[in-house]
């Protein structure tokens, strides 16, 4: 079940200036409460304003008996240094909330030097007290003001993203594939960086739950796998039986061990042990809304779940970028076939052998989804499988072009971390930087609310590196 994100509201205050700081703060405490219905979050408000060190000290502790998983905590007026270091002490994600002065009066006077206390109070946390190791994000304005509204936004959708991250549990299915040693983690830097435990499951597990699958589990599995496709093959009844089953060992697996996502090594055991590809498998699973990522490749479903959790658990996929045209700027995304139906355009899903297996003689082995993504903008977000940099491009998806057989596009009008960079620039970031060959992808421009998520886990984005003829080598000492 997905977890809803717990902001906690504070107040502070001082009397010196005379504004109506009480009113301010009642009239902002309600329209966060509005909000909250609309954004989906919970919202714990201290309702009196906070006078004194003590009635800070009383409210943080308020605040961390109730779980919350982040502090706004708005200068409704300027106030004590002091005053913010309960706050800094509960070692939970602060945001620092300025409010507009209002127009200047007859009587002169400012009304409640709110922005001089943010900038106090975010200068004391990052260079006094250095013990504290979160990001502090600042606010400002009314909340219906676009300024506040669209920052605070972000911060919910990312935030939402990482605490249902911190407890969520991976399924590691059969190991890495063979070979990609480049995708192999250290499930230590996954616990520490995002709370995220794995269940490593032997492939022996999986091939006997499918070989004991029920007739029952079986036509669940066939259903699954057929829903949403536009054609299927002749010549795989047999590949859509043993599909089945896989999908159903895998969906079984799955509650058995409280997953939130599985990272399927999808060969080539299943070819050597069963004769059957499962690509379709893993689309389908995505298509139930069970994240799932192919080769055994943990850090790509860690960052499919969190691409799903920032947007609104939308189906998500994984592609390798398989070539580039510098003709047209574009570059070329491509999988076997185990993309999720709703991402396909308006030509359907083929459901079909897996070439790549097939035999001397052209022995289906199935299932692949052969399917082009619908048109329009998509963001890649992946973390290094060290869990200490995250890529994040932005791009036009291209359903004209013509591609290969299995789940496919071209990608167009790139960016990297917001920034518009050509398709050198973007293949020169990539191989400079060393990411992996996997590319977590969903539909839509998450990049501003994918560099939030990783900024609040003190995760840096890979920066653009733009591209040169000749090879250039940073040197970080000089």
């Amino acid at each position: 079940m997905k977890k809803i994100l717990k902001v906690g509201l504070v107040g502070l205050m001082t009397h010196p200036f005379r504004g109506d700081k009480k009113t301010q703060y009642r009239q902002s405490a309600q329209a966060l409460r509005d909000l909250s219905k609309q954004l989906n979050f919970e919202l714990v408000v201290i309702p009196d304003g906070i006078y004194t060190a003590e009635q800070a000290q009383a409210a943080a502790d308020q605040l961390a008996n109730q779980s919350v998983d982040f502090v706004l905590i708005q200068a409704s007026s300027f106030s004590g240094g002091a005053f913010i270091y309960p706050f800094a002490k509960m070692q939970t994600r602060l945001g620092l909330w300025g409010v507009p002065e209002g127009a200047p009066t007859a009587e002169g006077g400012l009304p409640l030097n709110s922005f001089t206390a943010v900038n106090m109070y975010n200068s004391i946390i990052k260079t006094y007290l250095t013990g504290y190791k979160q990001p502090v994000k600042w606010f400002f304005g009314r909340v219906s003001d676009s300024l506040f509204e669209q920052r605070f936004r972000l911060t919910v959708q990312a935030l939402t993203a990482l605490v249902n991250l911190q407890g969520a549990r991976i399924g590691l299915l059969g190991g890495v594939a063979p070979g990609f040693d480049n995708l192999k983690v250290d499930e230590r830097d996954l616990l520490e960086r995002l709370g995220i435990e794995v269940a490593a499951i032997e492939f022996e597990q999986v091939y006997q739950r499918a070989r004991e699958a029920s007739d029952e589990d079986v036509q669940r599995g066939k259903e699954a796998l057929l829903k949403g496709v536009t054609r299927i093959d002749t010549g795989l009844d047999a590949g859509l039986k043993k599909s089945a089953s896989v999908f159903a060992a895998v969906d079984s697996l799955v509650k058995e061990h409280n997953l939130d996502a599985v990272a399927i090594s999808c060969w080539p055991r299943f070819q050597e042990s069963m004769q059957v590809a499962v690509c379709s498998v893993v689309g389908a699973l995505n298509a139930s809304g069970l994240v799932a990522a192919c080769e055994g490749d943990l850090t790509s479903a860690v960052s499919m779940l969190a691409l799903s959790y920032l947007n609104q658990s939308a189906v998500v996929t994984l592609m390798d970028l398989v070539t580039i045209d510098d003709q047209d700027d574009s570059l070329f995304l491509w999988h076997c076939g185990p993309t999720a139906p709703q991402l396909a355009d308006e030509g359907g899903v083929f459901v079909r052998s897996l070439w790549l297996m097939e035999g001397d003689k052209g022995d289906k082995v199935g299932m692949a989804n052969d399917l082009v993504l619908a048109p329009g903008e998509a963001t890649i977000f992946g973390f290094t499988p060290d869990f200490s940099q995250v890529l994040v491009i932005k791009g036009t998806l291209d359903n004209q072009k013509p591609g290969y057989r299995g789940s496919r596009a071209w990608m167009r009008d790139l960016q990297i971390n917001g920034k518009k960079a050509g398709m050198r620039d973007v293949v020169e970031t990539i191989l400079a930087s060393g990411y992996q060959h996997h590319y977590p992808l969903v539909f839509g421009n998450c990049t501003a609310a994918a560099l939030e998520l990783a900024a609040w886990l003190n995760i840096h984005p890979i920066p653009l590196h733009p591209y040169q003829d000749g090879l250039f080598v940073e040197c970080d000492v000089c």
